[in-house]
């Protein structure tokens, strides 16, 4: 552990330096503090990254990108500056181990454990291909085991590095070779069914404590990824089918995340979902945390101080954990967070969210059509039924209702109505475009690690068919793709909508606004999340009727 002192910059952006937790191939991971008080983990690529004008091109490119990206089972972006003379990316800070870290710690998972792992995995791939984006790093060190469930983070690999020389003439791997997917090793064009792959591969490493391929060296372990059967000894029964489908060597062969959660079937919910190792591990993560965020010296380096003109931000105070460690596990040094620390941080690092190449015929992530079904493709699509559309008039004949562009998070800030002791919200400060189905998203969070997540996608008519009628196809595909996860709901917010069940996840639509709503919480209950994403729906659609 090193505190900052006077090696490096007491401030990045509005966010005041704690510590460095580590570097990579890319650059450093800091921990900081917002202005109200929020912990957040800033990446700074390395300066000489930062004088190569491609990869200011391609990092600005997949910051924009990664903003797409969200749900309960990713880390949001918080913050970044592609312009910046050291170009940096800021992202909320989870506490929790890495899996990695947990299985050194602890061992194998149990069962119950590893369902619920894969089921998290699962939906984070569907938030992250949904936005058009491959993961291509997903391995058990960018996997969180935070104390709600699952957090996937740091995507690794970066395309804003592809083609700096250093980075890819000097023998390093762009991805993690036993958690690589076959496409990948040989260096063909990549979907979504690679991260399936990586997914599997980090399952056998959760129920085992190894990986599905092994090998004296790394080109011995790439060919065995590429062409040998996985070890899937120690797998346990009950699991291994669908463990087994995400490692078909075809990618053609590997369910969808959507096939996969339907495989895994229901997830029990439980208030600790993992072994107690985790939660101890968590509540040292947390003991660190709270020395460092209150300004006390560390290895003999005082706290840095901010600069004339910026307020210095309150004191972090971390919630109590419900599984307290003990005294003589306490009493130990609580640094093992920091050990591998660039993937033990929740930085969603924008430059490893990569689109996916177009196979020249309309091929998405993975490998399907990228086109949006149409109302009569919702069964084929694993509906069971189409969402009825509300009211008599046809949509082919309903005008744009939402005409300008949609709010910025600097707009939002006090006009969506989010609870007390919530920050002001990240994303994207300034009013974006006019382009047709414009869209944004903003986060705001608190000093507990909630969040709230408000995304705007506006349609505009075009292609001979109606703002509302895009519109309408949007959110019905997101329902038709795995309709028994979602529940239809009247709220009030928008024409129509419907919950993700089980969360406090809303999705709506209005004329030709879609509106996605999710709450992140520990501390309410599930009417009560649920009772506040209505609430901020309904703000969030009133301000967007504003920019009318």
């Amino acid at each position: 552990m090193r505190a900052t002192g006077m090696s490096g910059p007491s401030h990045i952006g509005s966010f005041r330096v704690v510590t460095e937790l580590g570097q990579g191939g890319m650059g450093r991971v800091l921990l900081a503090v917002a202005a109200d008080g929020r912990l957040v983990a800033v990446k700074e690529v390395h300066p000489e990254l930062a004088e190569d004008a491609g990869f200011r091109a391609r990092f600005r490119r997949e910051v924009a990108a990664s903003r797409k990206v969200s749900g309960a089972y990713t880390a949001a972006v918080m913050d970044a500056d592609p312009e910046a003379q050291v170009p940096w990316l800021a992202s909320a800070f989870v506490p929790g181990p890495t899996l990695s870290q947990a299985l050194d710690a602890a061992g194998p998972l149990p069962e119950q454990a590893v369902r619920l792992l894969a089921a998290g995995l699962a939906q984070a791939l569907v938030d992250v291909h949904r936005a058009g984006l491959i993961h291509r790093d997903l391995k058990p060190s960018n996997v969180l085991l935070a104390e709600d469930g699952v957090r996937v983070i740091d995507f690794g690999i970066a395309r804003a590095a592809e083609g700096h020389t250093k980075l890819t003439h000097t023998g390093a791997m762009v991805g993690s070779p036993p958690f690589m997917a076959p496409e990948q090793v040989q260096g063909l064009a990549l979907t979504g069914a690679a991260d399936v792959f990586s997914l599997g591969s980090t399952l056998v490493m959760a129920c085992t404590g190894k990986p599905p391929f092994a090998g004296s060296s790394v080109p011995g372990v790439l060919y065995n990824v590429a062409h040998s059967a996985p070890d899937l000894d120690g797998v346990p029964q009950t699991l291994r089918p669908f463990i087994e489908s995400c490692l078909a060597k075809d990618p053609a062969e590997r369910p969808s995340p959507l096939e996969l959660l339907t495989a895994i079937g229901t997830v029990t919910p439980t208030s600790g979902p993992w072994p107690e190792v985790v939660h101890r591990l968590t509540a040292e993560q947390r003991a660190d945390i709270e020395k460092l965020s209150t300004g006390l010296v560390v290895s003999g380096v005082p706290a840095v101080t901010a600069p004339a003109g910026i307020p210095a931000p309150p004191v972090v105070s971390l919630p109590p954990l419900p599984h307290a460690p003990p005294a003589a596990v306490a009493r130990r040094k609580r640094t093992w967070w920091l050990a591998g620390a660039a993937a033990a941080v929740a930085v969603a690092t924008v430059a490893a969210l990569n689109f996916p190449p177009s196979d020249g015929n309309g091929g998405g992530v993975d490998g399907r059509t990228s086109a949006p079904p149409r109302k009569s493709d919702a069964k084929a699509s694993g509906g069971s039924e189409t969402i009825p559309t509300p009211g008599t008039t046809p949509l082919s004949k309903v005008g744009d209702k939402y005409t300008q562009w949609v709010p910025s998070c600097q707009e939002a800030r006090g006009k969506v109505e989010v609870p007390a002791g919530y920050g002001d919200p990240s994303g994207n400060l300034e009013a974006v475009g006019k382009t047709p189905q414009e869209s944004n998203q903003c986060f705001w969070s608190n000093r507990y690690g909630d969040r709230v997540v408000v995304s705007w996608d506006r349609h505009l008519s075009e292609g001979g068919k109606t703002g509302a009628e895009l519109a309408k196809e949007d959110h019905e595909t997101g329902y038709a793709s795995a309709y028994q996860s979602y529940e239809r709901a009247d709220v009030g917010v928008g024409e129509e909508a419907f919950w993700q069940r089980g969360m406090a996840n809303l999705y709506a639509r209005d004329i030709n606004m879609r509106l996605d709503v999710i709450v992140e919480t520990t501390r309410y209950s599930d009417d009560e999340a649920r009772n506040i994403a209505k609430t901020v729906g309904k703000s969030a659609l009133k301000l967007a009727e504003t920019q009318r």
